[in-house]
């Protein structure tokens, strides 16, 4: 499993602050701070890994944070 091309799948689909490297950290009970009817993409990413067993491939994972087009 390509960890990177699993969270990059759905955070580009589905984050509405279109974070690439995580959650925002205004997760509540799961739900998006945007959109609270709107589960959180980093959520989902996480319950599939573990569902699959692969969580801990994503808890080692280091992804650089990326620089934001003109700044």
């Amino acid at each position: 499993m390509n960890i990177e091309k699993e969270e990059e799948k759905y955070s580009k689909m589905f984050c509405s602050k279109g974070f690439v490297n995580g959650p925002c950290g205004s997760v509540v009970d799961g739900k998006c701070e945007v959109d609270h009817m709107k589960n959180c993409v980093w959520v989902l990413i996480y319950k599939k890994l573990e569902k699959k067993g692969k969580l801990q491939d994503f808890i080692d994972y280091y992804i650089p944070p990326k620089k934001l087009k003109g700044k």
